[in-house]
């Protein structure tokens, strides 16, 4: 007896997914931009892992309350 027990929907795993990936750039664009003497201040690299990661955050909430029809 060898059952499978797959989830109804993939939806909810991507959105957990890409929301963690987003926190996890906002947290690094923002020590990057805050933290004094870090190698990569003043590239402009905290500021676009900041934007990408609010991107991508906005991406995993739009995921999540798509609904099908």
């Amino acid at each position: 007896m060898n059952e499978e027990v797959k989830p109804k929907d993939n939806r909810n795993m991507h959105a957990t997914i890409l929301s963690v990936l987003g926190i996890i750039f906002v947290i690094i664009g923002a020590m990057i931009v805050a933290i004094p003497h870090f190698p990569m201040r003043g590239s402009g690299l905290g500021t676009a892992l900041i934007v990408l990661g609010v991107i991508v955050l906005i991406i995993a909430v739009i995921r999540f309350t798509y609904k099908r029809t």
